[in-house]
């Protein structure tokens, strides 16, 4: 009966721990849900983890959770501020996560920095790749590039008709349905050239093998920047269509054309 006593006991204290890590997880998770720990949340977290006898092994298990949810309280308004950087820092050291476990939410901390800087008039300066520069200009940005242009893809000949006779009184009949085959072509956006897109304190440039352009700010009309690349509007010409084959941020892109040009 001692035994069954005994192993009655150690049971309930298992299913207790299992409850109290479980308490312990979801306590930690509404501490970081406001994106950050303050000192004195950080004390009932303490003395929590003591009265519940939750050992480091444990808090490994639970620490990338709570990270997630202070992480998603940062970026709900879409935008990380430079203090909400600084507070998932700390977050991050204070519940012990490892960068190889958050690589994502580092690689989007990242672009928000950038963007800030960007914001700021801070651009990046990126090698020229031996594009030759004008006096004080400098490249902030560069990617392969392809250049597109609608052309005809194909012709196909479109048959005739040699018409019906209605006949509407003796002697006198019309012809009508009468039609002469035609050539029909289809057009579609290809590619006729690759090579660099560049964007520079003064110009907007797409250097290839067989075609370049090279357009100031005052000879743009528009551009528009997409997922895969961008269209550039100028007040000569047709819109010029570049499809980005280089991984790039458009955000970002969009964000810097405008900053230069507006300088």
């Amino acid at each position: 009966m001692a035994f069954i006593s005994n192993l009655t006991n150690k049971i309930g204290e298992v299913k207790q721990g299992f409850a109290n890590k479980k308490d312990f997880k979801q306590r930690l998770i509404e501490v970081c849900s406001d994106g950050k720990i303050t000192d004195a949340e950080l004390e009932v977290i303490n003395r929590l983890a003591e009265e519940y006898n939750i050992e480091e092994e444990d808090f490994k298990k639970v620490n990338a959770a709570a990270y997630e949810a202070a992480f998603k309280a940062i970026i709900s308004d879409g935008v990380i501020t430079e203090q909400e950087e600084k507070d998932i820092i700390e977050t991050q050291q204070t519940l012990m996560v490892l960068d190889q476990q958050i690589p994502k939410h580092l690689a989007t901390l990242r672009k928000h920095r950038e963007l800030r800087n960007i914001q700021r008039g801070i651009l990046p300066v990126v090698n020229s790749y031996g594009l030759i520069l004008k006096g004080n200009e400098q490249v902030h940005f560069r990617a392969n590039a392809s250049l597109l242009e609608e052309r005809v893809i194909s012709r196909k000949y479109q048959g005739g008709s040699s018409g019906v006779n209605i006949r509407v009184a003796k002697g006198v009949s019309f012809k009508v349905g009468q039609q002469k085959g035609r050539s029909v072509s289809e057009k579609g956006i290809v590619t006729v050239d690759e090579g660099d897109f560049y964007v520079t304190s003064q110009r907007l440039i797409f250097k290839g093998s067989k075609k370049n352009f090279s357009l100031t700010f005052a000879q743009l009309v528009g551009y528009e920047v997409f997922k895969s690349g961008i269209d550039i509007s100028a007040n000569k010409g047709n819109t010029k269509m570049l499809k980005i084959t280089d991984n790039f941020d458009p955000d970002m892109l969009e964000l810097m054309i405008n900053i230069v040009i507006t300088r």
